[in-house]
């Protein structure tokens, strides 16, 4: 696991979410269910956060609603 590669998913998720206690919560707590109900830190311990960059960036072009706005935060939720 590379430092970049949180560096890069952190920096994708400010986009969606400007509040940072709602990124790193979710980071490590959503369990994103279309990425096998893992969150995002499982995946980048397994060598799979190329995953989590996809769906930020599947986020961030989906104009109609990609990032759910789920309460206050506006990452993609995990039931999606």
């Amino acid at each position: 696991m590379g430092q970049g590669i949180v560096r890069r998913i952190v920096t994708l998720a400010e986009r969606l979410e400007p509040d940072r206690n709602a990124i790193w919560d979710w980071l490590f707590h959503a369990q994103i269910e279309t990425l096998g109900s893992r969150t995002a830190m499982e995946l980048i311990f397994t060598d799979q956060g190329e995953r989590v960059v996809a769906l930020l960036e599947h986020a961030l072009r989906d104009e109609e609603g990609a990032s759910v706005v789920t309460g206050i935060q506006r990452l993609p939720r995990h039931d999606r």
